[in-house]
């Protein structure tokens, strides 16, 4: 017996020799280049993001236990009441989340209700211009969803049975071609008819920043009346913990019917001259209200880093941009990589073009940040940061917006109907929706009780 267990041992620790010689040559052979492969991140068991000292983030592959979808959602600041439309200044940091399942595999499932209506009393600037709009929940924008890499979605889309037209919901993400609401490419997803509905399904991917709007023709027009928001899918494992902002920039054609659709001419209007109507925007916003942040400046705090998740939605005008006085900030085209790619003071944008930004200011002192495009800024398209040093009042704090990490303020609007949530059934439904995952065992939804907002001089960003 005691020749037997020394056999084995003999073999045992000659098989240990050869593995360890085996090493030695693969670390000879490619001089190191096999340790440099095993140590990247995609072979670490999980990763830190944490924050460099200018505000952008920086990776570290260093551990971390996963994060549960309730402390990831409170992380993010998802809003409590995801009924009451928004408006210039709750937008800023309202982000829906939508209704959480989540199932014993793991999956998490998050449905959204959106609210198609059209001839919505909308305010655009804070001098008494008004919008006949059309809305998604009764705002423009429409709200920001927010969900995660790898999140099951589904988007209901419901068209108000009092809508003249058709709408859907266009995505920019991965999906499937019978979810990218196209008329006629995309099947009943294309067209949602007023009265009825339909469920968007998809597995939300890549992490990134995303518009989102109405794809019907004339789009122009879907677009220039109001139907139109952002996307946010954050990644698995959180940015760096900072105050978060949503910036969605557009503009408003006031004489859009008059002008005409926009359209391929026909052979005849060719030779009889065409009309020289062009459309062009009267008044051009962050967030949907002209001098909205101007008329009541957001105050940040010196050292404090700072995000904001930036779209342009611009309909008739070929470029947007956004500039920031007295800083730079890093920037993330798309939003797509946790690296930035370069640092600025201003970014320039197309339409559907979206980035992040994220930044922190040294010196107290109030700093503008507009459209670098005269006629934009002088049309509404600039706002003010009262910057002040912690616990201090800024000089303009009287007339501004505190916003506040924590989520503290309820970020409903104070002023605005309930119409996005008067049309909570359909008189027709085409739903089309994939399975869910078996076994619930947890049911989450964020908030469906409007709250007063609180009497303060402040919407803080903190």
């Amino acid at each position: 017996m005691d020749k037997c267990c020394r056999k084995i041992t003999k073999v045992f620790n000659s098989i240990i020799v050869i593995w360890v010689v085996a090493l030695l040559l693969c670390l000879a052979l490619t001089g190191g280049a096999f340790l440099s492969i095993v140590q990247q991140p995609g072979y670490s068991v999980g990763r830190t993001i944490s924050s460099n000292g200018d505000g952008s983030a920086s990776n570290s592959n260093v551990s971390t236990p996963p994060i549960s979808v309730q402390s990831y959602d409170k992380l993010k600041n998802c809003a409590v009441d995801q009924r009451t439309p928004t408006n210039g200044i709750t937008y800023l940091t309202h982000f829906n989340c939508g209704q959480v399942t989540t199932f014993q595999n793991g999956t998490t499932l998050r449905h959204f209700t959106i609210i198609a209506k059209e001839n919505v009393t909308v305010p655009i600037s804070n001098t008494g211009l008004k919008l006949q709009a059309w809305t998604y929940n009764g705002s423009i924008p429409g709200p920001t969803m927010r969900m995660t890499e790898g999140d099951q979605i589904q988007i209901t889309l419901i068209n108000s049975k009092d809508s003249r037209h058709p709408h859907s919901i266009h995505m920019h993400s991965i999906h499937a071609g019978a979810m990218d609401g196209v008329p006629g490419a995309s099947g009943d997803s294309g067209m949602v008819l007023p009265g009825q509905s339909y469920t968007y399904h998809f597995s939300a991917q890549p992490f990134g920043v995303y518009p989102y709007h109405c794809h019907v023709e004339p789009i122009d027009q879907h677009i220039n009346n109001g139907l139109y928001g952002m996307m946010i899918i954050d990644p698995k494992t959180p940015r760096p913990k900072m105050t978060e902002m949503a910036m969605l920039m557009n503009g408003y054609d006031l004489n859009y019917t008059k002008e005409g659709v926009d359209r391929l001419p026909t052979v005849q209007e060719v030779k009889t001259g065409l009309s020289e109507n062009q459309h062009g925007n009267q008044v051009y916003t962050v967030n949907g209200v002209a001098f909205e942040y101007s008329d009541h400046p957001i105050h940040l705090v010196t050292g404090q880093p700072y995000r904001i998740y930036l779209v342009n939605m611009l309909e008739f005008d070929p470029i947007n941009n956004f500039h920031l006085h007295g800083n730079l900030f890093q920037y993330y085209p798309s939003g797509t990589s946790l690296i930035p790619e370069y640092k600025n003071d201003i970014v320039s944008l197309m339409q559907g073009d979206r980035g992040i930004m994220e930044f922190n200011y040294a010196y107290p002192g109030t700093y503008m940040f507009h459209a670098h495009k005269t006629e934009f800024t002088m049309k509404g398209w600039m706002g003010m940061f009262d910057v002040t040093k912690p616990k201090e009042i800024g000089n303009m704090a009287s007339m501004g917006m505190d916003v506040e990490l924590g989520g503290k303020q309820s970020l409903s609007s104070s002023s605005s109907s309930s119409a996005a949530a008067a049309s909570t059934t359909a008189a027709a439904s085409t739903t089309v929706t994939a399975p869910p995952p078996l076994n619930p065992i947890t049911t989450t939804t964020t908030g469906t009780q409007p709250q007063q907002q609180p009497q303060v001089p402040w919407f803080h960003v903190n």
